[in-house]
């Protein structure tokens, strides 16, 4: 099944930024980090708890990540933003609570700190049919004097949607990005709607993948203006992944991957 394809906002030795277009949507991609509420909808006046965990694949609870890795955490009910959150970890999860001040449509978003690292010159070609690098984009690295490790670093975009007491009223939490560097948001009227966000602004022409909750996948593609469909047949707690591949401008730098995934649970 095809997984992936990249999209590049740079070009590596004067290769063209079309030529280098390369989007990672993650169906295959080692670990899947998600945010998971045991509730979509969550009694009025009930403190919330999500849970923030890693696994490879969906929708396995597996690994935690820890506190400190975590840049940004978000929350809005309705139109009321809450940033006050109390962590704490199990051996599955960071498990992130809160108390809401509103009752309708709710988000929870959590951004990672970057990590780096390096992609051994063994496992490079792994690497680059994970992300399907283009052929020039690969000449390119390869034409680098010796065996160099691969420089890479990654952030996960974590959302979650959930609603207090009902789906009901201001449906801003999930119509309106966050603006976060990528996302998703819920789009139109129509359920299983969605669009792709990359720093506040849809994201034309890009693969994302849907998880659902047997364990399965399939892939879409963002329209002009963003947006996509879920099928019709797909229903209870989903996984979207997409993922953008920064490419460095020259072949000895940095790829840096942006990694969203947002957890929506449909009828």
């Amino acid at each position: 099944m095809k997984q992936r394809s990249v999209l590049a906002r740079s070009a590596v030795l004067g290769v063209t930024a079309s030529v280098l277009a390369t989007l990672v949507a993650g169906g295959a991609l080692a670990h899947k980090t998600f945010l998971a509420s045991p509730q979509a909808v969550w009694p009025a006046g009930q403190a919330v708890t999500i849970a923030m965990t890693s696994a490879l694949e969906y929708p396995d609870m597996e690994s935690p990540l820890a506190q400190e890795r975590v840049a940004i955490a978000t929350a809005r009910i309705g139109t009321t933003a809450i940033n006050a959150f109390d962590f704490s970890e199990t051996e599955t999860s960071l498990d992130i609570r809160f108390r809401p001040v509103a009752t309708g449509y709710g988000v929870l978003a959590v951004v990672t700190h970057p990590r780096s690292g390096e992609i051994p010159p063994e496992s490079v070609d792994v690497y680059f049919e994970e992300i399907d690098a283009d052929p020039q984009v690969q000449a390119a690295f390869h034409a680098l004097t010796g065996s160099p490790a691969l420089m890479r670093s990654y952030s996960k975009l974590t959302k979650t949607f959930f609603c207090v007491e009902a789906c009901e009223g201001h449906a801003a939490a999930w119509r309106e990005p966050l603006e976060i560097p990528l996302e998703f948001v819920v789009s139109g009227d129509v359920e299983g709607r969605f669009a792709l966000y990359q720093d506040g602004q849809p994201l034309a022409g890009h693969r994302v993948t849907i998880h659902t909750p047997d364990g399965q996948y399939s892939d879409a593609h963002t329209d002009d203006a963003g947006e996509f469909s879920v099928a019709a047949d797909i229903s209870g707690e989903v996984l979207l992944s997409a993922v953008w591949i920064d490419l460095p401008e020259s072949p000895d730098g940095i790829y840096h991957s942006d990694q969203a995934t947002l957890t929506v649970r449909l009828d």
